[in-house]
Formats: C-alpha cells, sequence, structure tokens
C-alpha cells in the first residue's frame, strides 16, 4: 500500500482516509463511504504497474488508485428511497455544487 512505502497521499485520498496517531507512528484506515440512503460502501487499493488500464477511455498511468469493491457485507442494504423511508431513513438529497451551509442543512 502507499502509506507502507512512506509515499504521501494526495488531495483528495486525504478525506477517503482517516489517520490515527498511535505512539507517533500513523495508522490509516478507509473512511466508510456511503451514498445516500445510508449503504456503505468498500474502498480497496488498485496497483497499475506495466500494464494497460483505462478509465472513461483513457489510459491510466501506473500507481494505485482507490476503487469502490462492493457493498460493505455486514449491513443491512436499503434498495431505495422508499426501502428507506420504510426503514426509518432519510434519503438525503446530495447534489453536485453545494456549499457547507446547504450539506449541513442536508446531512
Amino acid at each position: 500500500m502507499v502509506q507502507e512505502k512512506g509515499l504521501p497521499i494526495d488531495d483528495y485520498e486525504y478525506l477517503i482516509h482517516h489517520i490515527n496517531n498511535d505512539d507517533g507512528k500513523e495508522l490509516i484506515f478507509h473512511c466508510m463511504l456511503y451514498d445516500h440512503i445510508a449503504n456503505m460502501f468498500q474502498l480497496e487499493h488498485l496497483l497499475v504497474k506495466s500494464g494497460r488500464a483505462f478509465l472513461n477511455g483513457k489510459q491510466i498511468r501506473d500507481g494505485y488508485y482507490h476503487v469502490i469493491t462492493g457493498l460493505e457485507p455486514n449491513q443491512d442494504v436499503v434498495w431505495s428511497d422508499e426501502d428507506a423511508i420504510e426503514s426509518g431513513i432519510k434519503p438525503k438529497q446530495m447534489l453536485e455544487g453545494m456549499t457547507l451551509k446547504q450539506k449541513s442543512k442536508e446531512w
């Protein structure tokens, strides 16, 4: 993993990790990623090395990347807004370009 090799975590990647300090040593973990109806997703590392990987039609450079690999396997899954509402979960209307104030009101 990137952190095991002493490489820095870039930009947005800080937001998908939480860092604990254990007697001066940083321990890095993935944050839980949620959708608007509270389903949790697993986040894993993808290593591209001397390969031909593509994303959106563009070749990916060698390196480590984060990918969602599926649903967290031990949770109850909500399949729709209606299912969420029936289960007591208010679907969050998170939209692109929201301000912090808008996010705080919705979340």
